[in-house]
């Protein structure tokens, strides 16, 4: 590291922070602040710390931007924001503590070629949840771009966007001195019509970059292209949206998102979504006219990047390896065929000890010795969280056959208990909080009770689309676990819900047919005084047989 000419320079490179926080070295900087990697002490954990630059920190307005960006993220607890664990001042240097991340930028992403459907909608869809969730919470980021959006790899999920820099935020109501009219905040490229005249920003202005960064995920390139600020300012300011059909001819299905992207960045804010949350519905509206076969093209890709791989230690021109590996792919074929075979004779004896027959499955790891082969094959299985097979099983008395079980009266798995008893209490859980219940998932692929925990903690941040897709996994796991307490009931609230309805819907017709009918006869109770939630279980008791 001594050689590394980005840190040798800098005196911040093995200073103590507070006496808690070992700086290690710099990760980037940014035009007010720098990211370091550091070390927490006392724990020896690693984490991100930003500083403001020296030539800012002397700032009082700098100051107050660094300390309301803590102050933002301290309000914003979302999985798609990046947690603060710390705020400090040391020697005059204020500074943040986060988690530190693993992944790249959306920037760095984009740099590499125009992305395919499947991961320009994912990340473009996950931007506007958070950005959402910004708003709801009287926060606009006012800085959204490529270089903020963070791609972080999950176990499940290569894509899981972070949200950075809340640097340039204002709260909504928030005191003029510390959003000042007349003043240019952002990046040029990104920057709303308003924002370059310095007149008063809201939701809308987001919504603004929003819709650039889209168009920028379909079509693999920015919508306005200077070589100067001014040039950009003059482009947004005048220049009509380009069209994604005549930038991307070839993606066929680009002119359905048209409409989305030239409403996101209309001149005036009062033309454009009121919101986040107004763009991501419209937007989900657009995802579900698409046809059957794209759709489902989207979510197996989606599903099938994050799938672990086996790792080669160096390439060979022989046919050795591609004969192993079919060997080895035939091999697990076999065995994954005996196992259903033997888990089927075992369903049909209906004995009153099946909970029992839970036991024998934590020897599951015993096969270690060869852990890559198996989880690609159990794996990729349930990685579709709407397989195109499930709408042709409306076999509902063959679901009454299996029946269901709740799967937590069978011993609970020692790393899962904490997890399930803080999700019992109601506990908001953080990304971080649910690593080890990704690592049972992976090292447990027959056991659907990590994917039901985790459906449950995502709905109870209102994180409905992904808590859908976890359930889904859980029941193509094991058909039976169904009857875990509450399945249903957060299926019925994402049913509820104007983004995550649809595929909500679709998930308790496959699932429970008409076994669903009184719990959702209670939450169109329930949902009484809300016209559109009950316009949207009508439609799902309807579409249930009678």
């Amino acid at each position: 590291m001594a050689g590394d000419p980005f840190n040798s320079a800098d005196p911040l490179i093995g200073r103590k922070l507070d006496g808690r926080y070992e700086v290690l070295e710099r990760l980037g900087a940014g035009g007010a602040g720098v990211v370091y990697r550091g070390r927490q002490i006392h724990l020896g954990r690693f984490v991100a710390i930003k500083v403001l630059h020296q030539h800012t920190a002397s700032s009082t307005e700098w100051r107050r931007r660094f300390q309301r960006e803590a102050i933002a993220l301290s309000v914003l607890a979302h999985p798609n924001v990046v947690p603060v664990t710390d705020f400090g001042v040391d020697d005059g240097v204020p500074f943040l503590v986060m988690e530190l991340l693993e992944g790249q930028t959306l920037a760095a992403l984009i740099k590499e070629g125009p992305l395919p459907l499947w991961r320009a909608l994912e990340i473009a869809r996950q931007t506007l949840r958070v950005l959402a969730f910004s708003h709801i919470k009287g926060v606009v980021h006012h800085d959204l771009k490529p270089n903020n959006v963070f791609l972080q790899e999950l176990p499940d999920q290569a894509d899981h966007v972070r949200l950075l820099d809340f640097g340039m935020a204002k709260f909504v109501g928030a005191p003029a001195e510390l959003t000042r009219a007349g003043v240019r905040i952002g990046t040029p490229a990104y920057m709303s019509p308003e924002q370059l005249k310095g007149a008063p920003t809201d939701e809308t202005t987001d919504v603004y970059a929003a819709g650039l960064m889209l168009f920028e995920l379909l079509a693999g390139r920015r919508p306005f292209v200077a070589e100067s600020p001014e040039g950009y300012l003059a482009a947004h300011l005048t220049a009509p949206v380009p069209s994604l059909a005549q930038v991307r001819p070839r993606r066929a299905h680009a002119p359905l998102f048209q409409a989305v992207v030239a409403q996101a960045m209309a001149k005036k804010p009062a033309e454009r979504f009121k919101d986040a949350y107004e763009m991501a519905v419209a937007l989900e509206d657009v995802v579900a006219r698409l046809p059957a076969a794209v759709v489902s093209v989207v979510r197996a890709e989606a599903r099938r990047k994050p799938t672990p791989r086996p790792r080669s230690a160096a390439p060979s021109r022989s046919r050795f390896w591609p004969r192993v590996m079919l060997l080895v792919t035939v091999a697990v074929g076999i065995a994954a065929a005996v196992e259903y075979r033997r888990h089927e004779r075992a369903k049909q004896a209906k004995t009153t000890e099946v909970p029992a027959a839970q036991p024998p499955k934590p020897s599951l790891p015993s096969p270690e010795p060869e852990p890559p082969t198996p989880p690609p094959v159990k794996v990729q299985a349930p990685m579709d969280p709407e397989p195109p097979e499930r709408p042709a099983q409306p076999d509902h008395d063959a679901k009454a056959a299996v029946g269901a079980r709740d799967p937590w009266r069978a011993p609970v798995p020692r790393p899962l208990r904490p997890i399930r008893d803080r999700i019992k209490r109601g506990a908001h859980l953080s990304q971080r909080a649910l690593v080890p219940v990704y690592e049972f998932a992976r090292k447990n692929p027959d056991d659907p009770r990590p994917w039901l925990l985790l459906g449950a903690a995502y709905a109870q941040v209102d994180w409905f689309k992904d808590s859908v897709e976890r359930y889904l996994r859980a029941y193509q796991i094991d058909s039976t676990c169904r009857g875990d307490p509450k399945m249903l009931a957060d299926l019925l609230k994402a049913a509820a819900h104007p983004v995550a309805g649809p595929s909500a819907a679709r998930a308790i017709r496959d699932i429970y047919g008409v076994e669903a009918i009184p719990a959702l006869e209670q939450a169109l109770e329930h949902h009484r005084g809300d016209r559109e939630a009950t316009a949207r279980l009508t439609r799902l008791r309807e579409s249930l047989p009678h």
